[in-house]
């Protein structure tokens, strides 16, 4: 009986791993579609990536996360940006603002609006750029930043999110599962929450 006890007491310590959450909810997209991440996910995971229109650390990184989801979307992994930003307080920020944002820069993969920031909230985001990756079973593996190199891509030592995305293929863990993501602030709306 005392090796149950300790039994069900190592169970009940045991860190569990963060799931997908809101997997379920619709958000709308800039295509015009209401998807949920449960229908954008790939066969062997998820990145969502927090986005903005108007953060200049997102423009800096358009062209790594573009490249990233090239090389892994073939491979099974997909990709989504998520605006949480209030567009009250940011017009630019808007649904609108960013279907326009989307036809400028020719981003390959869905942007959708959390238009009550849930998701943002759910997962603790709090910046843009700032990823959160998931493998096919939902479980959390990866959130932080790309890479630690947002001012200059030749600058690049460590690509966490690129890491996390291999060892994901592999079957492993990353070596390192959580970053400190640098990028601007989300300006989460005020509403009802």
């Amino acid at each position: 009986m005392r090796h149950f006890w300790l039994l069900l007491g190592l169970l009940v310590a045991w860190p569990a791993q963060a799931q997908l959450p809101l997997a379920d909810r619709p958000m709308p997209s800039t295509d015009g579609q209401q998807v949920t991440l449960a229908q954008l996910r790939g066969a062997r995971g998820l990145v969502i990536v927090f986005w903005s229109n108007r953060c200049p650390w997102v423009d800096r990184y358009e062209a790594r996360l573009k490249e990233l989801a090239d090389a892994y979307e073939a491979q099974g992994i997909a990709f989504v940006l998520v605006n949480a930003n209030d567009p009250e307080a940011f017009p630019q920020e808007s649904l609108e603002a960013s279907r326009q944002q989307v036809q400028r820069k020719g981003y390959p993969m869905p942007y959708l609006k959390d238009e009550e920031a849930a998701l943002a909230r759910a997962l603790g985001a709090s910046r843009t750029p700032e990823v959160f990756v998931f493998d096919a079973r939902n479980r959390l593996v990866y959130r932080g930043a790309i890479d630690d190199s947002p001012g200059d891509a030749s600058n690049v030592q460590q690509a966490y999110l690129k890491a996390a995305l291999e060892a994901l293929l592999q079957g492993k863990a990353p070596e390192t599962t959580e970053t400190g993501a640098f990028g601007c602030l989300i300006r989460l709306p005020q509403g009802d929450q």
